[in-house]
């Protein structure tokens, strides 16, 4: 299980790194990718090289992350509102959402493993899918930015 764990986050955070640097003209679907992606690669590389000890921090490593990840969704949320875009409040639902379930897988609210496991993975799908409506509305958003403000050949900001 560590192993796949391991695995698994190190291509999720390398994905993350990679998310970064990608030209989103907001920086709000990936502005916090850099920090998170590290952060997750970190864990990967941890649950590669001691799994026995990890296998008992299973839920808190996964709360954090999910904690981390919310609170960086809830500024995201508050960018959102100043850039004047309609479905902030959303962003910010989904944010303090992932945020109590971080807190819950934090510390440990959640005693019977199965209860546990299965809350684990719909903390991880419901923040795939906050990530997949984040970056979705931010591209969708942005077709609705007056090309003059781009410069038509390199599409860079003027």
């Amino acid at each position: 299980l560590c192993v796949v764990l391991g695995v698994v986050s190190l291509v999720y955070g390398t994905e993350k790194i990679i998310g970064y640097f990608s030209k989103d003209m907001y920086r709000l679907a990936f502005q916090f990718d850099l920090a998170l992606g590290i952060f997750v690669a970190i864990i990967g590389v941890i649950l590669l090289l001691h799994p026995g000890k990890v296998l008992e921090l299973v839920d808190f490593i996964v709360g954090l992350f999910v904690l981390i990840e919310g609170v960086f969704k809830v500024q995201t949320s508050v960018d959102a509102y100043r850039f004047g875009m309609k479905a902030w409040w959303l962003i910010l639902m989904g944010a303090l959402l992932s945020c109590v379930f971080g807190l819950l897988l934090l510390f440990s609210l959640l005693t019977a493993t199965s209860v546990l496991m299965v809350f684990v993975g719909i903390s991880l799908i419901a923040d795939g899918a906050q990530n997949l409506f984040n970056a979705f509305y931010t591209i969708k958003s942005m077709g609705r930015v007056p090309r003059e403000c781009f410069d038509e050949e390199e599409g860079e900001e003027l």
